[in-house]
């Protein structure tokens, strides 16, 4: 009976994100900046191929996160305003199978939105008689557990916030996912060139230990972000895949799990 709920939940999801117009217009916005790579690709010094591999690439990961965005915030904060959710909850559905449902649901539109832009970025290399070779491949399917992640944690933020704070919140979590590694080199980079005596000096250790703390509770979105071993033509190694790929199915998981245990507690009177 769980699972039906789940499953009945995320098919319903699905074909609502699929009439929503946002993921179109998305849509669209990416394949005309991936199209526009090939401009790109001859104003620039680098290879056209080079640019136009890593650009479309970055362009799936950061249209992707906009399809998560508006889609996993918004379905569930349309349920709690116009009050859908009562009739939900009253079938009675449980809260987790509702949130499960919902997120499923969203992830298939996800992996629809990453194929489609993936399958473009095939066209415009063949178009341009480039190379369709393995590492492109790895990199989409590393986009699509990148954005897994995301998703989820928009998922999280909608259930106790505003869709605004929600928007603020997820971003800052693909922000810092993306920046987190450089942030973390810089911080020791700071304290190894500061003067004697300095406040950084003296602390520095202290602060890069923190810092280093919180890296490995944030996610680490940046790893997976293969578009220059795309641009390059490097395959990724088998266990380098496995392991991102298991990485992404737990941490999303346990953002899953809290946001149904806050969803759980959450009074819609």
């Amino acid at each position: 009976m769980f699972l039906r709920e789940i499953y009945l939940i995320a098919v319903n999801s699905f074909m609502e994100a699929v009439r929503d117009k946002v993921p179109y217009v998305v849509l669209l916005v990416a394949i005309a900046l991936a199209a526009f790579s090939v401009l790109l690709g001859e104003w620039s010094v680098f290879d056209r191929e080079f640019v136009v591999k890593s650009v479309t690439i970055s362009i799936i990961s950061f249209s992707g996160f906009f399809v998560a965005l508006f889609a996993g915030i918004g379905q569930v904060q349309k349920e709690i305003q116009k009050k859908t959710i009562h009739t939900l909850l009253a079938k009675p559905v449980s809260r987790t199978a509702f949130l499960l449902g919902k997120y499923i649901g969203l992830l298939a539109l996800i992996a629809l939105h990453v194929i489609l832009l993936s399958l473009m970025l095939f066209f415009v290399l063949w178009t341009i008689d480039g190379t369709i070779s393995l590492p492109i491949v790895q990199a989409c399917y590393l986009v699509f557990w990148e954005l897994a992640i995301v998703l989820a944690f928009a998922v999280l933020f909608s259930t106790y916030s505003s869709a605004l704070i929600s928007s603020v919140f997820s971003f800052g979590i693909y922000l810092i996912g993306h920046l987190g590694n450089q942030i973390l080199k810089e911080v020791y980079f700071a304290y190894r060139i500061s003067d004697d005596g300095s406040f950084l000096r003296e602390h520095g250790e202290l602060i890069y230990n923190m810092a280093k703390g919180v890296s490995y509770i944030i996610p680490n979105l940046f790893k997976f972000n293969a578009s220059m071993h795309a641009a390059h033509s490097i395959v990724l190694e088998q266990s380098y895949i496995i392991f991102q790929s298991l990485y992404a199915l737990g941490y999303s998981g346990a953002v899953l799990c809290l946001a149904a245990l806050l969803f759980k507690n959450k009074d819609f009177v």
